[in-house]
């Protein structure tokens, strides 16, 4: 007897490829150039979606853009005159949005106000860098200019352009903030690139089990039409709304259709459970975390608040100072010195030398303990209060202390160990701490 049922299996989702950045307009009479990941102009969105939708992506770039601006940019003259006067020309939240953008998107934006006479920036703020794409570079490969959108998606606003800083005579100007990145001219990429699809699982494992929970937990179902067959064209159009109705974790707990001539020919089912799935899940989804948090450069997820299950807080102290020094000297500042060239280089258009600027770094209270330790309660109180400190003299030792402990000389490295009738500046005994070796400014 000839079988009268159809089963089709259907391919819910396809395989994932990491997409490629790509710099590209090959409409020449486009004065812009797009910037995409998926498609020829999301590189921007996919981020942003990126930051929204992964919680440990999101933690990492806001741990880190605080780290980044720490207490502010203060300034090492005695005055601190340089800084005040950075200050008349901007504000903190400004700041720190440059800073968030920065990290979040490898690119950074400031538009830049003159006076009218154009002799003196007056003024500098943040401006979103999703808003703005590069204009074609000139022959002599510069980039003159950016064009304005405050919505590229939306084809019925016309870009306006905006020159870029020192190439116009302009009211406005914009300052466009970017590292180097290979194979890349007009935009750079976010170190933590590498991380994004480990960004779109962690999206993906919350959208199934959110899923999961708003179905009832309930198994994927087969429902059989038992009414006759229908036309091929028909059955097409039905795969393909279950086709769509199933691609992505959005779409867990939902059922499969089957078509029969009548219930003697009903689809029989053989279910295949999967052993152990939420180890499965609980496994990629700790992958996905120690992924993103290397991609970042997070020496340890301490920093973040994030807390090994097999160890506490105080069993890792150690671990957590070393990791705060090396984070601070291998990510935090050569971050810090990229925006601050930029910085000083508003600063210098207006005369003012900014060679004395810097970031004050945001102290740990463990750390503050050991400042107390080396050099007093009053001192550490300073540090985090970011006063000026006065000299001190180290104090004397009691001989027979002397006597009894073994000459000890740079024993650790990074620790030295000084003369006894040396008299030491506040400076001098908080270089000594490895962990403050960044505070030469206090």
């Amino acid at each position: 007897m000839e079988n009268k049922n159809t089963i089709k299996v259907v391919n819910l989702s396809g395989g994932y490829i990491q997409p490629r950045i790509s710099e590209n307009n090959l409409d020449k009479r486009v004065k812009w150039i797009s910037y995409g990941i998926e498609s020829i102009d999301d590189f921007f969105t996919t981020l942003t979606m990126r930051y929204e939708g992964s919680q440990t992506n999101q933690a990492c770039i806001n741990s880190l853009a605080d780290m980044i601006y720490g207490k502010g940019i203060k300034s090492r003259d005695d005055n601190s005159a340089t800084s005040d006067y950075l200050y008349s020309l901007t504000t903190e939240n400004e700041l720190k949005k440059i800073i968030l953008d920065f990290k979040l998107y490898g690119n950074a934006a400031i538009q830049i106000t003159y006076s009218d006479d154009r002799t003196k920036i007056i003024g500098f703020y943040h401006l979103p860098v999703t808003t703005l794409r590069a204009e074609r570079v000139n022959d002599e490969g510069e980039i003159c200019g950016y064009y304005y959108s405050p919505d590229w998606n939306n084809k019925k606003i016309k870009p306006t352009r905006i020159s870029a800083f020192g190439h116009s005579t302009d009211d406005i100007e914009v300052a466009y903030i970017k590292s180097y990145s290979p194979m890349k001219f007009y935009y750079s990429t976010p170190d933590y690139y590498s991380c994004i699809q480990y960004c779109a699982v962690e999206e993906e494992i919350s959208n199934l089990h959110l899923n999961n929970i708003r179905n009832g937990f309930l198994p994927t179902s087969i429902i059989n039409f038992n009414n006759g067959m229908p036309p091929i064209e028909e059955r097409a159009v039905i795969e393909n709304a279950i086709k769509n109705s199933f691609t992505g974790t959005s779409n867990a707990g939902k059922f499969v259709l089957s078509f029969n001539e009548n219930p003697e020919y009903a689809t029989t089912v053989v279910p295949i459970n999967v052993p152990n799935l939420h180890n499965q899940y609980e496994l990629i989804s700790k992958e996905a975390e120690i992924a993103i948090i290397k991609a970042h450069r997070i020496t340890s997820p301490l920093l973040l608040g994030i807390r090994d299950q097999a160890k506490g807080f105080s069993s890792n102290a150690e671990e957590l100072k070393t990791a705060y020094d090396m984070m601070y000297a291998l990510v935090i500042n050569p971050t810090q010195q990229e925006l601050l060239a930029v910085i000083e280089e508003l600063l210098n258009y207006n005369n003012v030398d900014a060679e004395n600027l810097y970031f004050m770094p945001l102290i740990p209270f463990g750390f503050i303990a050991e400042i107390t330790a080396d050099a007093g309660a009053k001192i550490a109180q300073q540090v985090i209060e970011d006063k000026d400190l006065p000299d001190i003299e180290k104090p004397a030792q009691d001989e027979a202390d002397d006597a009894s402990e073994p000459e000890r000389t740079n024993e650790e490295i990074g620790f030295v160990t000084p003369d006894s009738d040396m008299n030491l500046s506040t400076q001098e005994l908080l270089e000594m701490s490895s962990l403050q070796r960044h505070l030469n400014y206090v």
